[in-house]
């Protein structure tokens, strides 16, 4: 596991994990499956009993364009932070994992965050890291409990598995620079 180094700011920096025997990091591969229509229209099919519950009405194609239009506004403002565009600090974006954790903030706290759209379904799970956050990856939640669905629990596990990392004694995790406008 390592983990990269997505932007650096003095309100806080973005990291994200890139694990073993993967080509991406944690936020690429949420960029890729979040804008693959192919990936999103088999992922809705999967999961239609729950996404029916949130939209009762929708049909598929009209979901995915919604799925992706989301993704496109979160990534753009994690764009805007990296520039520092919008005066605010990722830990205004990043809230704690469990709702009853209010917004108390401590070292090594499990945290989500989802876009601009107050109904989004989508999110990016995080380990807040000092005043850093580093992502461990994300899901399109369409259940309350993370624990009911397959893709969600495996989510938990990545972020128990990142803490325990990020906290091991004489373990230093290894940073290196991603540049986002990077075109390799």
């Amino acid at each position: 596991m390592k983990i990269i180094s997505i932007f650096e700011l003095s309100k806080g920096s973005l990291f994200a994990v890139k694990y073993e025997g993967e080509d991406l990091d944690a936020l690429e591969v949420l960029q890729e499956q979040w804008s693959d229509v192919e990936f999103l229209r088999e992922f809705f099919k999967k999961y239609k009993k729950d996404y029916e519950s949130y939209y009762p009405k929708a049909k598929l194609n009209k979901i995915v364009l919604q799925t992706i239009e989301d993704a496109d506004a979160l990534f753009e403002l994690l764009y805007d932070l990296a520039e520092d565009k919008t005066g605010k600090s990722l830990a205004d974006y990043f809230k704690p994992l469990d709702n009853r954790e209010k917004e108390k903030a401590y070292l090594l706290q499990a945290l989500k965050a989802y876009g601009p759209q107050s109904n989004s379904f989508l999110r990016i799970y995080a380990i807040r890291y000092g005043s850093s956050f580093v992502i461990t990856g994300g899901a399109i939640k369409l259940t309350h409990q993370m624990a009911d669905r397959p893709h969600t629990k495996l989510e938990l596990h990545k972020l128990e598995w990142v803490k325990k990392y990020l906290h091991e004694d004489g373990e230093t995790p290894e940073f290196v620079y991603l540049d986002l406008d990077n075109d390799e």
